[in-house]
């Protein structure tokens, strides 16, 4: 005769777990992103824009590119935190960790806080970049224009 052995299922953290896991890939993901986008405004800065600065705007520049620079390692950082967290998950969520699970979340909620600052900083870096960049355009065509 046949025994039906049923399947164990999976405790129920582990469906919250998992779901952990995949807020920290979009974190990652998020951060790579940003990091092409710092790249973009390096060199936008330093190849395009600090050629065509008066002296107040060519302060203004520098003082960008250093924050994006700064940004830009401390996005290294918290990547490194981030990769750091997931293998955590990962052995949670294959059984290694159970003791140590609220530490694990509470580490959830303070990478959530640092990931959540990081985006804000760089996008007010961002923003700041393209009103300077907008503002000398306006300068340059307002030259051009005169000029002609």
């Amino acid at each position: 005769m046949k025994r039906i052995i049923q399947k164990q299922n999976k405790p129920i953290f582990n469906n919250s777990i998992e779901n952990l896991q995949s807020e920290t890939k979009n974190w990652l993901s998020e951060i790579e992103y940003i990091k092409v986008e710092q790249e973009f405004l390096k060199e936008l800065i330093t190849d395009h824009i600090i050629g065509l600065c008066k002296s107040d705007n060519f302060s203004n520049a520098k003082l960008l590119l250093n924050g994006i620079n700064h940004e830009s390692k401390l996005g290294e950082i918290l990547i490194a935190s981030i990769k750091e967290h997931r293998i955590n998950l990962a052995l949670l969520i294959e059984n290694i960790y159970l003791k140590k699970e609220d530490d694990f979340r509470k580490d959830q909620k303070l990478l959530k806080i640092e990931v959540d600052n990081y985006i804000q900083n760089f996008r007010y870096l961002k923003e700041q970049v393209f009103e300077l960049v907008l503002f000398i355009m306006k300068n340059e065509k307002q030259h051009r224009l005169l000029a002609e």
